[in-house]
């Protein structure tokens, strides 16, 4: 489907949603899932253990519709595809989830967890979209600002951070390649990340 279609079928739904008499459509959710090859060991494990702590997502995505950009200023929200639960605690279970199979720590606890733990990761989400602006490839954006937390010490301190951007190139602007699309994105976010923090728990 190509952008132009894609804005038009919006468009539609939206009117045949405020016609008098007629259902409201469906909406089709949909999950942020890793890249069945990419969840496997990639650095070396070290015995200490990690919490993911809070995921939070700009004001921006912070819902859960499907967000679009539409050109240099306009962005539109898509209620007819969205996530199936809040971003937020969708993406820290992603972010726990391949960590824990992943990523340099011996053990890895989900967000919310009260397990005592060396480290806690925080995470926030400052760009969460589809670029489907004509002219450009269609693409899935997904930018993350994360801080280590270092418990060890008597005072806690961070002692990692880094904001962390993927931009995955989709075969078409639809809801079904941009979802698939930030699945790519977040695992190459968490490749990089996974490098980064086994540097820096082996110091």
């Amino acid at each position: 489907m190509s952008r132009g279609h894609l804005l038009i079928a919006f468009n539609a739904l939206i009117l045949a949603a405020c016609s008098i008499g007629r259902p409201i459509p469906q909406a089709i959710t949909y999950v942020v899932d890793l890249p069945a090859d990419s969840v496997r060991p990639t650095v070396r494990r070290s015995p200490e253990t990690l919490r993911v702590g809070n995921v939070g997502v700009a004001a921006a995505y912070a819902g859960s519709a499907l967000v679009y950009r539409l050109d240099e200023v306009r962005y539109a929200t898509d209620p007819y595809h969205a996530f199936v639960a809040d971003p937020g605690a969708m993406l820290g279970n992603q972010i726990a989830q391949w960590l824990d199979k992943s990523g340099p720590f011996s053990t890895v606890a989900q967000p919310g967890s009260t397990q005592p733990a060396s480290y806690v990761l925080d995470a926030n989400v400052v760009e969460l979209y589809g670029d489907f602006r004509e002219g450009r490839p269609p693409a899935a954006v997904l930018t993350v600002q994360f801080a280590l937390i270092e418990q060890i010490s008597s005072r806690p301190k961070v002692v990692y951070g880094r904001t962390l951007t993927s931009r995955i190139d989709l075969s078409k602007a639809s809801p079904d390649a941009l979802v698939l699309g930030l699945g790519t994105a977040l695992s190459e976010i968490l490749s990089q990340l996974a490098r980064d923090l086994s540097a820096q728990v082996a110091q």
